[in-house]
């Protein structure tokens, strides 16, 4: 790969691992909250696919391999979260009905351990990024 390939591949990287990020910080929040951050449209579905964008972080060079296996742990505990039978479409009653399914709750616990053992990763994302400070 090209200098030029390389530092594009790292810029994707990063833009790529902050959606990540921001998907499992919502992920590890309450049914009410990321109804609310994902703006009542289809939240099971997304988050569940925002998060699952994770596994195309693994391989690249860029986490540490107890990184990339908890990328990989969060992405296998959401495989089996049906979000084809959960209520979906507009509406915070119809999304919070979705959310507060009893198949989430596993998964939120493992998403806030994931931010716990991605925060070197994440520290160093938001200086790539040139994030305020605490945005990791």
């Amino acid at each position: 790969m090209s200098a030029p390939d390389l530092a594009t591949d790292e810029e994707e990287f990063h833009s790529s691992f902050r959606v990540f990020l921001n998907a499992v910080a919502m992920l590890a929040s309450s049914p009410e909250e990321q109804c609310q951050l994902m703006g009542n449209y289809n939240v099971a579905w997304e988050l569940k696919d925002d998060v699952q964008a994770g596994k195309f972080l693994v391989g690249r060079g860029y986490l540490a391999p107890n990184e990339e296996a908890w990328v990989q742990a969060l992405s296998a505990a959401l495989d089996p979260i049906d979000t084809h039978v959960l209520p979906g479409g507009s509406g915070r009653d119809t999304n919070l009905l979705a959310m507060s399914h009893h198949s989430w709750a596993p998964a939120r616990y493992l998403a806030a351990e994931v931010l716990r053992n991605l925060a070197v990763s994440a520290t160093a994302n938001a200086k790539y990024l040139q994030l305020p400070q605490g945005a990791a």
